[in-house]
């Protein structure tokens, strides 16, 4: 069994950790990439904000509604056609802010609601408390790679 209070700290406390990350980075370091070929922080940031509302409504389909559909979408695809070049301050807004409503939603559930499903597109089992995880995850992979790109430019130490 997963130690709720654990995850929920952990949940909560990535998004705090991404933010710290971010403060006060001028506008040239959130145009900084891991790799040439890789994502600028700036777009990230923009990605993080954009998984956070399709995990929002994720979250409230499985809890509200049985076995709804979770439907899939295209990353790069957002990254395309959904401007990434564009401040970041209300898509830092957006993820924190959901991060902390989904959050305190997460803190209200009930032991048998973490198991609740959807019919994920792309996956076998898709449960509230692996949607949990994964955000956890994901943001650890990313945090990973702002502070990879803050660290190099191009191949070069900052």
């Amino acid at each position: 069994m997963t130690d709720r209070g654990a995850l929920l700290t952990e949940y909560v406390g990535m998004a705090s950790r991404i933010e710290g990350a971010l403060a006060e980075l001028t506008e040239a370091a959130l145009n900084r990439r891991e790799t040439s070929a890789g994502w600028s922080i700036r777009q990230i940031v923009h990605h993080l904000a954009d998984v956070e509302v399709g995990d929002a409504m994720r979250l409230r389909q499985m809890v509200a509604h049985d076995a709804p559909l979770i439907v899939a979408y295209d990353e790069d695809q957002f990254a395309r056609r959904l401007h990434y070049e564009r401040p970041i301050a209300s898509s830092l807004a957006t993820f924190l802010t959901l991060r902390e409503s989904n959050h305190t939603i997460l803190a209200c559930l009930e032991e048998s609601d973490w198991l609740r499903i959807g019919r994920h597109e792309e996956h076998d089992l898709y449960t509230v408390e692996i949607l949990a995880l994964q955000s956890i995850e994901h943001d650890r992979l990313h945090l990973d790679q702002i502070r990879r790109a803050l660290e190099t430019m191009n191949g070069h130490p900052a």
